[in-house]
């Protein structure tokens, strides 16, 4: 007859395993939080950032767009998206903030004097193609604008 007494798990064993198998789920829902967020506060895309509302919505970046704007003395125009700034206004369109927003209209500065071409201020705009219930009408509804001081960015040669 064996009279030996198994002896329990020492209570850190029990506690390291609970909590091993509580940290994903605990994750995943932390993760579902700062999406929720972001999606509320900064315009971040519900597609992106986890994804969780992926499937609730249609505001994905196929459905947003950036528009700039180029304002100096004798000058006033739209720009195209060069393909240099595309990388930057995918990431504006997808997480419309201030950061994003800032780091495209400077890129849109350093671009055009480059090109030689007098710049003041750029506006950047995010739109999203909004669908009525129903009728699916879509209708664009501007989302964030950001505009930029040029002055604020100057060259090495101090322009």
């Amino acid at each position: 007859m064996d009279t030996r007494v198994s002896s329990p798990e020492p209570p850190y064993t029990v506690r390291l395993s609970t909590a091993l198998a509580l940290a994903p789920p605990a994750l995943l829902v932390l993760v579902a939080c700062v999406q929720i967020f972001l999606t509320r506060n900064t315009g971040l895309t519900p597609w992106k950032g986890g994804g969780f509302g992926m499937f609730a919505t249609n505001d994905g970046n196929q459905f947003r767009y950036v528009r700039l704007f180029v304002d100096a003395p004798d000058r006033s125009e739209e720009l195209e998206i060069a393909p240099s700034l595309e990388d930057l206004a995918a990431r504006a369109q997808a997480l419309p903030g201030a950061a994003q927003l800032e780091r495209l209209a400077g890129a849109v500065v350093a671009r055009e004097r480059r090109k030689g071409r007098p710049v003041e201020t750029v506006r950047v705009e995010v739109w999203w193609i909004d669908f009525a219930r129903g009728t699916l009408k879509a209708t664009d509804r501007l989302l964030r604008q950001h505009q930029f001081h040029a002055y604020r960015q100057m060259d090495s040669a101090g322009r």
